[in-house]
């Protein structure tokens, strides 16, 4: 393996350290890494899957926490680049504490421009509102939003087909990498769908790659996400409806208690 660089950041050391000798330019990477939902990161498994994407490097950090991912019994590190015909890809198998985001994300967009990357897509997801329906939501329902890290980002927002968040607030390593694209002048856009902050949210995650696969014009298989989503939603509503039972009966035995005599 070959070290491509290293970066020392608040005598934070990262290193990108490549499965090959060199890895061949893209135009665009794509970014995918758990927040709400978990959706970045469960698209971006789906692309890797899906796609047959390989792995071209890992970012070591003796900060993360201690965590190997294990794959076929063997250790990987949890954030790796990945890289296919059509584009570079990043993800992540942790969330990525605070304090480190702001370097690693500085690490992902010089490794990027290494590659001559020219735009960068974030996959992550946001909280649905309060009043939004609680069945089971087709996807033209579900809003997908966008940031964007300079108004050059724009035209391609446009053809993502996303409304572009006019004032709010965005956090953790989404956040960083904007910031970062901006800084270096890098066309970046995080495309956040509405999601469900309490479970996992495959079919939030196969909108994204619903809206990515146009833009871009590539195939890429999203059924066994909203499969995988009916199952999931199933499972939660049995979940929620035992819960309530429960709760139901505790409340009915806390009003007529036993009595003794």
């Amino acid at each position: 393996m070959a070290k491509e660089k290293l970066t020392y950041e608040n005598d934070i050391a990262f290193d990108v350290v490549l499965e090959d000798d060199e890895v061949p330019d893209y135009d665009i990477l794509v970014a995918g890494f758990p927040g709400t939902g978990l959706i970045g990161g469960i698209a971006s498994e789906q692309l890797i899957n899906t796609l047959d994407l390989k792995q071209v490097a890992s970012v070591h950090c003796d900060k993360f926490p201690p965590t190997a991912v294990i794959f076929d019994g063997i250790p990987r590190r949890p954030v790796r680049f990945f890289a296919g015909e059509k584009f570079l890809l990043v993800k992540s198998d942790m969330i990525i504490p605070p304090n480190l985001t702001a370097n690693l994300a500085e690490t992902i967009i010089d490794f990027a421009l290494d590659c001559n990357v020219e735009e960068v897509i974030i996959f992550d997801g946001i909280p649905k509102s309060e009043n939004a329906e609680k069945s089971v939501e087709l996807e033209g329902e579900r809003k997908v939003w966008g940031v964007l890290s300079s108004h050059k980002a724009k035209e391609g927002a446009e053809e993502l087909n996303i409304d572009i968040i006019s004032r709010g607030a965005v956090s953790g390593i989404s956040s960083s990498l904007l910031l970062d694209a901006n800084e270096k002048e890098v066309k970046a856009i995080g495309m956040l769908v509405e999601g469900n902050p309490n479970m996992p949210d495959p079919r939030a995650s196969a909108i994204l790659l619903q809206r990515f696969s146009e833009y871009r014009g590539i195939d890429i298989e999203t059924e066994m996400l909203l499969e995988s989503a009916e199952q999931l939603e199933e499972q939660y509503a049995q979940m929620v409806d035992q819960a309530n039972k429960a709760q139901d009966d505790m409340e009915r035995k806390s009003a007529h208690p036993p009595l003794y005599g």
